[in-house]
């Protein structure tokens, strides 16, 4: 018999809390080459100026991009289900008018509707079971017109250790259902004490439920090395053997 949805959701919170002192550690050392060399400038480049916007990160972990965006001027909320992540972001020494951090989860967001100018959910949505109420979460909240970038593994050359140099394909069989990847983070030789699912859906999928949500698909890019890193750095070339990541921005209507 299949796990129900609250059985899986619970793992997974559990999974992440078993990982939480993990990940502060990657992610304060900038030992995560992706972020600090690849996505981290892909998701900055898509939101652009965000001065006196008002943010959401959905998804924020230990804080690390709400604090950023923060510094250039925005109004920021962090959201994470993740309560050992959510008290780290907390503890950080931050100067006055810094992000504000709560413990939630994306499927229930304790905040009033119409009230974003932008929703970053970096990282996450590969995470999520079901990501369609988190979604719907995301439009409720959002102002009209308002922004949700979304950068996720590559769902169509994604799979078990493609950061790890595989370079297997993803069978028709696999691709157009729901797969989750069962596997410990491996980051700067770092291994996670905890497994991860990472689910992924075919495209349509995530156009679909975007749409359905009310939302509109305006770009969609596949962060990736640039040729000189991959011509001049052996970590990227193993690294990078297909396209890992994408990035969707999508308005509501």
């Amino acid at each position: 018999m299949e796990d129900t949805a609250e059985v899986i959701a619970s793992r997974t919170l559990e999974r992440w809390e078993a990982n939480a002192d993990y990940w502060v550690k990657v992610i304060r050392e900038g030992r995560d080459r992706y972020r600090t060399e690849l996505t981290d400038a892909a998701v900055l480049d898509a939101i652009g100026p965000c001065a006196g916007l008002r943010v959401l990160d959905a998804g924020c972990g230990e804080g690390y991009l709400s604090r950023r965006l923060a510094g250039d001027g925005a109004d920021v909320d962090g959201v994470d289900a993740c309560q050992s992540l959510i008290d780290a972001a907390n503890a950080y020494p931050s100067p006055p008018g810094a992000a504000r951090f709560v413990c939630a989860s994306v499927d229930d967001l304790p905040f009033e509707d119409d009230v974003y100018d932008l929703i970053v959910c970096n990282h996450l949505f590969s995470h999520l079971p079901d990501p369609t109420h988190a979604l719907r979460e995301f439009a409720r909240v959002l102002k009209s017109g308002g922004r949700l970038i979304l950068l996720t593994l590559h769902p169509c050359f994604y799979v078990h250790h493609s950061e790890r140099g595989a370079r297997d394909s993803v069978p028709a069989t696999q691709y157009f259902g729901a797969r989750g990847i069962d596997q410990r983070f491996l980051v700067d030789g770092l291994e996670s004490p905890s497994m991860i699912t990472s689910w992924l859906r075919p495209l349509e999928f995530y156009a679909g439920t975007l749409r359905d949500a009310g939302f509109v698909i305006a770009d969609l890019r596949e962060p990736h090395p640039t040729e000189e890193q991959l011509r001049d750095d052996p970590w990227w070339r193993q690294g990078f053997p297909t396209a890992i990541f994408i990035l969707l921005t999508a308005e509501l209507r």
